[in-house]
């Protein structure tokens, strides 16, 4: 890599950098991909997996009067559900392999905010707004009819419920997954990628280009573009500073984040989720996914604590749970019905007059920060990656011109190879086989145990992993990256800290 010289760079492999690599490599640049981390190991790797159709876009206390006494952010919550239906569209089309469909039930009690006809016209312009190729299938149940659905007949106060409203909705698959996906295409077309390497803004020369060094496993390199893509989430700011001598920089992110549970409810209950309003007005789910569990969540409260150490802690943990129980007592849930917790920092649009932040996804100009020909993108939701792509391509073009020929990206999931005659690395899930884990190690950038039985096969979401399940997957990549006893050793015991820290939440202070 040292002095290349590149079209663009992307800083951060994270969902939307490694959407960017894609559509940058596609339209003809080159571009080399590079992440301090794995890819997608950051917010990416802790989204609540949601693929939604925008109809939180239309939600306000009032919608009738809200709207008319803002006809602009009404025009913004359009255009948003717009662009959310027509993700939804994309992805259910081209990547339904990774996604799981299931049947969402939103609650209409008659002393809550919504009433009936809110959900009729919400849907009504969802579906004049989206592609007709992927169907809402909404309906309206009386209660009823409404309380012979699963999870439907454990809400609160049946006598006050006025109907259910159902729909169809999809749950990404583990959402790292994505990204891996995004970026072997991204290297099919010729970006040059780099995980476990951190990048920095050295200078920008008299030629025009940024000189930005990087640091990783094969060593120190320098490379040079005209253009450096700032992609690093809730770490741009940090990326910035050293160019803005240290201090006096300006803000751009904030982050909120959202910590969730998962549970294991009963198999009937698999195919469906409920949507409803936490006691403090803001969303409350709880979803079907992968592996046979539900996950509860979000919370929603600005973070400034360490970004290096995000996790769950135990009054989360009883937040979440006391909510689900005054949503859904019929399910009794207590604390020791928690499989596992995580939590995930948004990073959104830094606006002082957003307590919250502003989660409309912004491209930055860094012209004024002394960063010329530098742009940073905040608040980008993984669901809508790929039109993140191709708006910073769109950007790029309007600065310097590929130096390649166009190409034709292609979001056809990646499978595994079929291999019936070696061991699954967990009885009764054939899905992934010990021979599998060394192909993703060999053609999938993993680095570590780590990196293969979360973001390349999902395997530690879907399964509470055994010490012996964990030390075979180690044996069985060994030979292919090289490791030695000790190495093995030092693998396993790492991805036993991350899947004990998903099973135990830390504590109050953080």
């Amino acid at each position: 890599m040292d002095g290349r010289r590149f079209d663009v760079v992307v800083i951060g492999g994270g969902i939307n950098g490694a959407s960017s690599a894609q559509h940058l490599a596609a339209a003809g640049y080159a571009v080399p991909l590079v992440d301090k981390g794995d890819f997608a190991s950051g917010s990416s790797s802790r989204s609540t997996g949601m693929l939604h159709c925008g109809l939180r876009y239309f939600e306000t206390p009032n919608p009738v009067r809200d709207f008319m006494l803002s006809p602009r952010r009404f025009r913004t919550a359009l255009t948003m559900a717009k662009a959310s239906m027509q993700t939804r569209a994309e992805l259910v089309t081209d990547s339904s392999g990774r996604l799981m469909p299931y049947t969402l039930c939103f609650p209409i009690y008659k002393n809550g905010p919504y009433k009936p006809w809110h959900l009729d016209i919400g849907f009504r312009l969802l579906g004049a707004l989206g592609p007709k190729t992927v169907p809402l299938d909404y309906r309206r149940l009386p209660p009823d009819e409404a309380r012979r659905l699963p999870l439907v007949d454990a809400l609160a106060d049946p006598a006050q419920l006025r109907s259910v409203a159902t729909f169809r909705e999809y749950m990404l698959d583990w959402p790292e997954r994505f990204c891996i996906d995004a970026v072997l295409d991204a290297e099919r077309m010729g970006a040059v990628v780099r995980n476990h390497t951190t990048a920095r803004l050295i200078e920008r020369d008299t030629s025009g280009d940024w000189r930005i060094g990087l640091t990783g496993n094969d060593g120190e390199s320098t490379v040079t573009a005209p253009v450096v893509l700032s992609m690093a989430g809730i770490w741009i700011d940090a990326v910035n500073r050293p160019v803005q001598d240290g201090t006096g920089g300006k803000r751009y992110i904030l982050g909120t984040k959202g910590s969730h549970i998962a549970v294991q409810l009963p198999s009937e209950f698999h195919d469906y989720g409920i949507a409803t309003v936490n006691s403090i007005g803001e969303p409350h789910y709880c979803l079907p996914s992968q592996g046979g569990y539900h996950h509860i969540g979000p919370t929603e409260t600005v973070y400034e604590g360490d970004i290096e150490d995000i996790r769950v802690n135990t009054s989360e943990v009883d937040f979440l749970l006391a909510e689900t129980r005054t949503v859904l007592p019929g399910l009794e849930l207590g604390s020791s019905d928690v499989v596992y917790s995580w939590a995930g920092v948004r990073p959104l649009t830094y606006d002082p007059d957003i307590p919250k932040g502003n989660r409309s996804r912004e491209i930055h100009d860094l012209t004024d920060q002394g960063m010329p020909n530098v742009l940073a993108m905040t608040a980008g939701p993984v669901m809508s990656h790929r039109s993140a792509g191709r708006e910073m391509t769109a950007a790029v073009r309007r600065l310097v011109d590929p130096s390649g020929a166009a190409q034709n990206p292609d979001y056809t999931p990646r499978k595994l190879p079929e291999d019936a005659n070696a061991l699954p690395v967990v009885d009764g899930d054939d899905s992934v086989r010990l021979s599998h884990l060394g192909y993703v190690a060999e053609t999938e950038h993993a680095a570590s145990l780590s990196d293969i039985l979360f973001a390349r096969t999902g395997l530690g979401y879907c399964h509470q992993l055994s010490d012996s399940q964990i030390q075979t997957a180690a044996e069985a990549v060994s030979a292919h990256l090289g490791w030695n006893d000790a190495e093995i050793h030092r693998q396993v015991d790492t991805v036993k800290t991350r899947r004990d820290r998903l099973h135990q939440p830390a504590p109050d202070a953080e």
